[in-house]
């Protein structure tokens, strides 16, 4: 449609109200959440793309007619789009009024494609036809070309079936995908068209939009389906994002330098907190939900990004009234509030993933009510601690990952055992280290302490078929480097059935095996340097051992190990087993030996070393190991250099700060020594403690 009469006559005027201070206001930053235009007469909507929730802005833009081609202008913070009344460009502010821009050279005619570069202050706009084709109108002032349409390409020379374009935050190319999933990469400065394959999915487009990070979003107008395309992929395929509004009509627009997250303000958002290879994270595309009045239990909770395990949220919709038995069915019970579809997965193979074969529940309908649900694990689930996600919205036939725009999203760490087996769970313990030995140090305690809990898988007849170790390093107040590992006396590596071990280190699974090979003992080898998984703030030289010093790093790890022949539970060490740090290869690790490697263990007192270890270091400095007698890791005074601390109902077991010797900051611990642990055994309580010595 050619611009009406009046508003080619009277050109300058339109030009001076668009350059004078009557015009609205530019929005007040650069938004994270995407605009979408839709309807035939234009109505603006602000859509979040973490959930695919939306909310209307606008339902009245001054105009009659449709508004299209749709950019988001970083330079000066306007909305612009091709207005269909007018059949020119229009420029939206804060007050949602388009305002129609006269320009030189208008092509005549309406269009659906556009957007504003980011390198330049400039709308480009494309129509497919050899009287048409991809434009350029400048937006600076400044500019002797400004508001002048300049034509690029032919739209025969670059023929293209698509439905909008998006500029790329750093390289300057549009980008786009036609109707059969095909993407394509446009050099606007020439009009050159690389097609960089198909992504996987087909239909109309609408609206496609970048974050700061390069990733490239495309909304499907049928059924609203937002997609992620990595472009940097030799094969780039659209991933499922979120759930988004549909439409016939479909025209998107996005400041491409925001973040898709605004952490400057409230979050919104509700995540699980599995580990990660479930789909947690917004990075790893995680399961999430925008907050409304849908969710389960009492409470939700909301947040920027995930908290994955360790860290947990406070989830109250579920309770698994009965254990989870193989083959066997179970009660869960969940309270729903509001109204919606339940869907619960499990992790039955322990694989790391929800995949959509491994359901408990699928579309379950819920109003507002607690019922209690008979679900079956099936037979062929794997025994020990896996995960499961439950997910409650209004929206059905969702997966287990990617965003939605209402209800919650609740993981669960659970145990899943097998007909006839029993799981005991062992004591926790704090296992604390002084890793001078064989010299005495300062004696602080604190240069690692691990917190270890244990549990043991039996079968009917009382044989220990497997075993799970979890771990969370509390402190680490060494400068060395040092290795964390833990030793099963008397139980051979063979009988490991190692294509079943699993271990996870911060809830990411590891490709490297835990069972250290060439050992006499079964050895599970955590980690060969402690310090590599934690992080520490400038002003901190170790981890959480000196005051006033925090660090919010986590390093936990699990690990569960299941055996080939079941082993009589009299013949099983007993917790807290035999843990023990040991000297990083190639690394200092005080005068004495230099580089001593990986033969230096520290062990608890009267603990066997591992075969891996140098004896012949034994009986050097203060060290009084006496292997002949079964005298191992202790002075001649009978103080160890590691620790096992049971607390019983203490919640935690506090460690010496930095360089306070243990005997100063626990003073009953010397008679709880020299008695051989017959006095004094609650020495490690804080009633007993010198507090203002402790971390």
């Amino acid at each position: 449609m050619l611009p009406s009469k009046n508003i080619q006559c009277c050109f300058f005027a339109c030009l001076l109200i668009f350059q004078g201070s009557t015009h609205a206001a530019p929005f007040e930053s650069c938004p994270s959440n995407a605009f979408l235009m839709q309807q035939s007469v234009a109505k603006l909507y602000g859509v979040n793309l973490v959930t695919g929730d939306y909310s209307l802005l606008s339902s009245d833009l001054g105009t009659t007619n449709k508004i299209n081609a749709i950019g988001f202008n970083f330079h000066d913070n306007y909305i612009y789009g091709w207005g269909y009344e007018w059949g020119t460009l229009v420029r939206i502010g804060d007050d949602y009024q388009a305002t129609p821009i006269t320009l030189e050279n208008n092509p005549g005619v309406n269009f659906f494609v556009g957007d504003v570069a980011l390198n330049e202050n400039s709308y480009y706009f494309y129509k497919k036809g050899v009287d048409y084709g991809l434009y350029k109108v400048s937006l600076d002032e400044q500019s002797s070309e400004y508001l002048q349409v300049i034509k690029i390409i032919n739209g025969q020379n670059l023929s293209v079936s698509i439905f909008d374009f998006a500029f790329h935050p750093d390289n300057a190319f549009a980008y786009t995908v036609d109707n059969n999933g095909q993407l394509y990469q446009i050099n606007v400065t020439n009009g050159d068209l690389v097609n960089l394959g198909n992504i996987g999915e087909t239909g109309t487009f609408g609206a496609v939009y970048f974050d700061v990070d390069g990733n490239f979003y495309i909304s499907r107008n049928s059924d609203g389906f937002v997609f992620i395309i990595d472009i940097e992929d030799q094969s780039p395929q659209a991933t499922f994002f979120a759930y988004g509004p549909s439409a016939s009509q479909n025209d998107g627009a996005r400041c491409a330098v925001a973040p898709v997250i605004d952490e400057s303000i409230a979050a919104t958002t509700d995540y699980g907190d599995a580990p990660d290879s479930y789909g947690t994270t917004l990075f790893s595309n995680g399961a999430r939900h925008g907050i409304s009045n849908i969710y389960l239990g009492n409470t939700i909770t909301t947040e920027h990004n995930a908290n994955v395990y360790p860290k947990t949220d406070e989830d109250d919709g579920i309770t698994f009234l009965t254990p989870l038995l193989a083959g066997s069915d179970s009660l869960i019970e969940v309270k729903a509030t509001g109204a919606g579809y339940l869907n619960i997965w499990g992790d039955w193979n322990r694989d790391g993933l929800f995949s959509e074969n491994e359901k408990l529940i699928s579309d379950k309908y819920m109003d507002n009510v607690t019922e209690v649900f008979l679900v079956n694990t099936p037979a062929s689930a794997l025994n020990g601690f896996t995960w499961t996600r439950v997910r409650f919205t209004s929206i059905t036939s969702i997966v287990a990952s990617g965003g939605v725009s209402d209800g919650e999203v609740e993981d669960y760490r659970v145990l899943v055992t097998n007909a006839g087996n029993s799981q005991i769970q062992d004591t926790p313990y704090y296992i604390a280290f002084e890793d001078s030995w064989p010299e005495q140090g300062d004696y602080d305690m604190n240069d690692v302490v691990m917190l270890q809990n244990s549990s043991i898988l039996l079968t009917d007849s009382y044989d220990v078929k497997q075993i799970e170790f979890q771990g969370e390093l509390k402190a680490l107040g060494a400068s060395y480097h040092n290795g964390f590992a833990i030793q099963l006396d008397n139980i051979l590596p063979s009988n490991v059935n190692t294509s079943l071990v699993r271990f996870e280190i911060n809830g990411v699974l590891q490709e490297l095996s835990a069972i250290e090979e060439g050992t006499d003992y079964l050895v599970i080898k955590i980690t060969d340097d402690l310090r590599r998984h934690i992080q520490l703030t400038q002003t901190c030289k170790y981890y959480r051992t000196e005051k006033d010093c925090t660090n919010s790093s986590l390093m936990t790890f699990s690990v569960t190990v299941p055996f080939i022949t079941p082993i009589a539970l009299n013949d099983f060490p007993q917790a807290p087993y035999n843990p023990f740090i040991f000297a990083q290869d190639a690394t200092y690790h005080g005068d004495l030996f230099f580089h001593p490697g990986r033969g230096l263990e520290i062990h608890l007192k009267n603990k066997i070393p591992t075969s891996k270890a140098d004896v012949s270091r034994f009986g050097v400095a203060e060290d009084a190991t006496q292997a002949a007698s079964n005298y191992y890791y202790q002075t001649s005074a009978g103080l160890p250099w590691a620790l096992a601390i049971n607390p019983g109902s203490i919640e935690e077991w506090k460690h010496p700060i930095e360089r306070v010797d243990m005997l100063q900051a626990y003073p009953n611990f010397k008679i709880f020594v020299e008695s051989n642990g017959s006095k004094e055994t609650s020495w490690f309580s804080q009633s007993n403690a010198i507090n203002s010595k402790l971390y």
